[in-house]
């Protein structure tokens, strides 16, 4: 759907294009995205944050400087897996930059054409999925060991480790039987899940890349536009959940696990959007940032996240932003 873009005509036009915007934009993407290597535990946090200067620059400066950014980007993560791991890692890894700064960059031009935003972010989604479909479809019949497989295989070479310095800390019989089974429940789940679990971190850093990027760029006419406190999921999504949760109640084997690799994103998908309304309502009550960061925070805790996910599912029948500004203004 083709809306008018808040502010189109009486918005200022963006300062121009500085000589240092393109380069230094690709030095902090790369900074970002190589980071996830060499300091694994930031890995969720900084692929999505590697797009974040690009996206900034595509709703200031148009497109082409984004790419042109993106291109810079691309080369030297392909020159520094090269000099790191040989030419297929360079490789791989200018494919992974190229995907994950890319399609985000994209997204901005259709916004720019003027589709909805909540849309374009959705469309984001979609885009990463299928290609995490065909890479998951390429990979079944690829020689040597799967990616699933090569998980495993990492947590069998982790388990009798940590299970042995557990149990050298004192701990009882017990408590080392409930982490050995614990940790195997989690083996079972990221082999069988694997791709489901891509697509759920897809999600959440598409959101960051999105709507991070669009705050960066303020004010502008495209990034005014992309509110994340606005973003609501088409009700087709709905209908799709749901028919992928019973799928996975009622198919057995290969079918049940396919329906939990769809069902990760989406509920990923729902607890974004259960975000996006209590960022909407958290930025009416509460004015201390650091407050609502705090509260952003409580809410993606187990069960609390379940919550979330609830109120962005409910959503497109409820409305509970039109229902909590009418409550307001009866009050």
């Amino acid at each position: 759907m083709n809306v008018p873009l808040p502010g189109a005509e009486s918005e200022p036009a963006a300062p121009p294009l500085s000589r240092y915007e393109i380069p230094l934009a690709s030095l902090a993407g790369s900074a970002a995205f190589f980071a996830a290597f060499l300091l694994p535990l930031v890995g969720v946090i900084g692929v999505p944050l590697a797009a974040v200067p690009l996206v900034r620059l595509a709703h200031r400066h148009g497109l082409p400087a984004a790419f042109a950014a993106c291109g810079i980007l691309v080369g030297l993560l392909l020159g520094l897996g090269w000099a790191g791991g040989g030419l297929g890692a360079g490789v791989g890894l200018a494919l992974a930059a190229l995907a994950v700064t890319a399609l985000p960059i994209a997204s901005v031009g259709f916004l720019r054409a003027g589709v909805d935003p909540s849309r374009c972010y959705v469309g984001l989604c979609l885009a990463g999925g299928a290609l995490l479909a065909a890479c998951f479809a390429a990979s079944v019949n690829a020689p040597g060991m799967s990616l699933s497989a090569e998980v495993g295989a990492s947590f069998d070479r982790i388990i009798p480790t940590a299970v042995d310095s557990y149990a050298r800390s004192g701990a009882d019989a017990e408590s080392v039987a409930r982490m050995r089974q614990t940790l195997e429940a989690a083996r079972e789940f990221a082999k069988g899940c694997l791709w489901g679990i891509f697509g759920a971190l897809w999600v959440v850093g598409g959101a960051v890349a999105f709507y991070l990027g669009a705050l960066m760029a303020r004010p502008g006419p495209t990034a005014d536009a992309a509110r994340f406190e606005t973003l609501r999921v088409p009700a087709t999504g709905a209908a799709v959940f749901v028919a992928a949760g019973a799928a996975f109640g009622l198919l057995p084997g290969e079918g049940r696990r396919l329906a939990a690799n769809l069902l990760l994103p989406l509920s990923a998908l729902y607890f974004v959007a259960g975000l996006s309304i209590i960022c909407h309502f958290f930025r009416r009550w509460f004015r201390v940032r650091i407050l609502r960061v705090g509260l952003y925070t409580l809410a993606s805790y187990f069960p609390i996240n379940l919550g979330v996910a609830l109120l962005g599912l409910f959503d497109w029948y409820v409305d509970f932003r039109r229902r909590g500004e009418g409550v307001r203004e009866s009050s």
